[in-house]
């Protein structure tokens, strides 16, 4: 369905879910484009694989890299924008499947869901390290065997290897709030460390410092070589490495979180499209229109109205 229908669609069980069986399912699959706003009656955890995606969950938009892993609760509205040869992984669930054990799963740090009090936020994007990502992966295509070839024992297992799944998100983000109030936050100590040196959680130290400088710097005028400076390395060694993990250069990562910032602009502030155009270090309003049509697909004046 077009989301310039201004509805949603809302994602039926027998899509996903086979007739009488248990209904926890694990899938892979590649974006790119758009997949419309839509939503569902499950639970469902996001792993991004490879690529670059903006996403948008209830309204706020993020933006979503490989590593990436969250959560999208029942009834809320979601979609993708711009998926860039995006692979990613969903967990798709329903917290009843796992019977007397509900309680003590809703009762882990991180799962402990209160939606009186995150209804309107951003669900937590945990950024997960290089030797959790192996150990996330391999867990999501166990639980993909056990439903695709479905051996004896393979319901129960499949219950078995999801609390796994949701005791590991747990953790991770337990750790990730625990090193945000330390101060101590993965991204901010890996810019101290040398090229090609990978932290506890495995991320490369120049790409966390890309990551932080433009998060930090989008409103300036930056460039390719003003964040290859930052960094330490020639401007086409940064570009080739960071595009080998990425799937974008540095210079394609600041424009499409450029626009990612400037679509909950246009959604929740009424200034102009000039001044939101120069709010997030594009300027030239021209300029701005015509990255953000080709990115998103639309003017900024016509996502605005939609």
């Amino acid at each position: 369905m077009n989301i310039s229908s201004g509805m949603t669609d809302h994602i039926k069980d027998s899509l996903y879910f086979e007739p009488d069986t248990v209904k926890i399912v694990v899938s892979d699959s590649q974006h790119n484009g758009k997949v419309w706003q839509h939503t569902h009656s499950f639970f469902e955890f996001v792993y991004i694989d490879k690529g670059f995606s903006l996403h948008s969950y209830n309204g706020k938009t993020s933006v979503l890299t490989s590593g990436d892993l969250f959560a999208i609760f029942p009834g809320d509205i979601h979609s993708y924008n711009s998926a860039y040869h995006t692979y990613l992984y969903n967990c798709l669930f329903y917290l009843d499947e796992l019977g007397g054990l509900q309680n003590e799963i809703m009762q882990l740090p991180g799962i402990d869901w209160d939606r009186t009090q995150i209804k309107n936020d951003y669900l937590p994007i945990i950024r997960v390290g290089l030797s959790e990502r192996r150990e996330l992966v391999s867990l999501l295509e166990r639980m993909r065997w056990e439903r695709r070839i479905k051996p004896v024992g393979w319901e129960l297992n499949l219950k078995g290897l999801l609390i796994n799944f949701l005791t590991m998100y747990s953790r991770l983000i337990t750790e990730s709030r625990e090193a945000r109030l330390q101060g101590q936050d993965v991204e901010a100590f890996s810019e101290n460390m040398p090229v090609g040196v990978t932290d506890g959680r495995g991320y490369c130290g120049y790409i966390y410092s890309v990551l932080r400088f433009v998060e930090d710097n989008y409103t300036r005028d930056i460039s390719g070589k003003d964040i290859a400076d930052y960094v330490g390395l020639s401007h086409d060694y940064l570009s080739k490495q960071f595009k080998s993990v990425m799937a974008m250069t540095p210079s394609e990562y600041v424009r499409k979180f450029r626009v990612a910032k400037s679509m909950d602009m246009l959604m929740t502030t009424e200034m102009s499209i000039a001044e939101i155009a120069d709010a997030v270090g594009f300027g030239d309003i021209s300029l701005y229109s015509r990255v953000f049509k080709q990115i998103i697909g639309v003017s900024p004046a016509a996502f605005r109205k939609e």
